[in-house]
């Protein structure tokens, strides 16, 4: 059995990891529960039957000897907990963003390289069929040389109002690093490229302080069970990150990918993908291929061969993360998420802030300064 101990009880621990690692009781058991808020520790520990809770990290790892440490907390915080838990001498995954710089991140693999360990991002949104199958086809040379792609993940009205995401003192970011680290992921990870140029990036909150605003509900705000057990009351004044975030990433040989981003605009809600090659153009989620058939010009959409294997959970993607590191853990595979990936998207991140901050394009090379 795999000895996994949690640190951070909010919305995500309750509702995708601890249901997700429960649904695989024949190879992880929870062995303790960890969050500065005692009582939403107790509370998770009580609902979920784990014997074990406290409101210290350090503590939880050194009574309960955890060989994965599953990390919940909010961004700014990812850090000293992965570097705790390595230097325990456990595996860890960490919620996305990893971390959200480039130097943080090429750190903490070199620390879990040298410890033997495994460190991996909660990069749960690879794992839609569409994805799943696009990957496969693009490995088949289906799109050719990919030289273009575009990334959309836009709320019409869904800033979440629990929690911390709205604070940049913990969060580190707002929608960016929210929802748009997903799409990138799964940009960076379908592309397979790694080698990051440069990054032009905007944002803005125009719609997050304004007095009237419109209906939504905690599912539009990524709460996809309608409940979040969060008893901290949202304050506007404290929102102090960005609610919309566009901007451009130049990849080496002069691959460009364009991205908007929002958690309220009053654009269509949208999630997509585009990747353009010398051979032909792909559009997830509808799984749409632009290419050619009998030498014309010609819109494929070919049948898909996967389906979900959780499709009765809100939160499917972990459910199947977990099962791929059992795999993992258990040496039958290599980790799907790589270093090299998360990397780059930490060193996107990063560059994207910069960029935001100084209203000029930041290129790598600054970042290895």
């Amino acid at each position: 059995m795999i000895r996994t101990a949690i640190i951070g009880t909010g919305m995500v621990a309750n509702f995708a990891h601890i249901p997700a690692l429960k649904n695989r009781a024949d190879v992880y058991t929870i062995v303790g529960v960890c969050d500065k808020n005692e009582k939403s520790a107790a509370d998770t520990a009580s609902r979920h039957g784990i014997d074990y809770h406290t409101t210290d990290a350090a503590s939880l790892i050194a009574d309960t000897k955890p060989d994965l440490v599953t990390i919940c907390v909010p961004n700014r915080f990812h850090a000293p907990y992965i570097r705790m838990a390595l230097e325990a001498g456990a595996n860890v995954i960490c919620e996305k963003p990893m971390a959200l710089t480039y130097a943080e991140a090429v750190e903490l693999f070199a620390l879990a390289e040298s410890k033997g360990k495994l460190l991996t991002a909660c990069q749960s949104m690879r794992f839609t069929p569409d994805r799943l199958e696009a990957k496969e086809m693009i490995a088949a040379g289906a799109l050719g040389e990919i030289n273009y792609g575009e990334f959309a993940r836009i709320r019409r009205r869904g800033i979440p109002k629990w929690g911390a995401f709205h604070i940049d003192a913990l969060n580190g970011g707002g929608c960016f690093v929210d929802i748009g680290v997903h799409m990138l992921d799964a940009l960076v990870w379908l592309m397979g490229e790694t080698e990051v140029v440069s990054v032009t990036g905007t944002k803005s909150a125009h719609i997050a302080h304004k007095k009237s605003q419109l209906a939504s509900g905690l599912r539009e705000a990524g709460a996809l069970t309608g409940a979040t057990l969060s008893d901290k009351v949202y304050s506007e004044e404290e929102f102090d990150v960005e609610d919309f975030a566009s901007g451009s990433i130049l990849f080496a040989g002069g691959k460009r990918v364009n991205f908007k981003v929002a958690w309220a605009a009053n654009l269509p809600d949208e999630t997509s993908i585009i990747l353009a090659g010398d051979e032909a153009g792909i559009k997830l989620p509808d799984y749409t291929f632009w290419g050619g058939f009998a030498g014309r010009q010609a819109d494929i959409s070919p049948k898909l061969t996967r389906t979900n294997p959780y499709p009765k959970e809100e939160f499917g993607g972990h459910f199947q993360l977990y099962d791929h590191l059992t795999d993992v853990l258990s040496g039958s595979c290599e980790c799907m998420i790589r270093a090299e990936e998360t990397i780059a998207v930490s060193a996107i991140i990063d560059l994207f802030y910069r960029s935001c901050a100084e209203g000029r394009e930041i290129s790598f090379s600054e970042l290895q300064k």
